[in-house]
């Protein structure tokens, strides 16, 4: 929404529907009932919220063309495998692993957020 300054207040430039759901619009309303109905149905795309609303199942509501989804877009991605490491070690200290945990909310005796782990590939400790 957009906010007017006066005096020494911003007051809301907008329109507020209030219902069962409450929904608070500053531009078309069609694209707000469209919005809301994709989220209420899991991200249902356009077109089978089109057939829903010809049948009547949306609160005799009509949808229109549906904005950028950005939830729609994260759960489109793939996750992308580690590939499996290929090392042969053959002594202490030819292959290190590290992490980095922190910071913690609670320091330890000495003060310390952090903590910092090696591990030796070949001997494990």
């Amino acid at each position: 929404m957009k906010g007017k300054l006066s005096g020494g207040l911003y007051r809301l430039v907008g329109s507020m529907n209030i219902g069962t759901a409450s929904v608070v619009s500053s531009h078309d309303p069609d694209d707000d009932v469209t919005r809301l109905w994709h989220m209420r149905l899991g991200h249902m795309s356009e077109k089978g919220m089109t057939e829903l609303s010809k049948h009547g199942l949306l609160c005799g509501q009509k949808t229109g063309k549906l904005d950028f989804c950005e939830h729609c877009i994260y759960g489109k991605q793939h996750r992308v495998k580690f590939s499996t490491a290929t090392h042969r070690t053959k002594c202490t200290v030819d292959y290190i692993h590290s992490d980095l945990w922190g910071p913690s909310p609670v320091a330890s005796k000495s003060g310390s957020l952090y903590m910092l782990i090696f591990i030796d590939d070949f001997s494990r400790k």
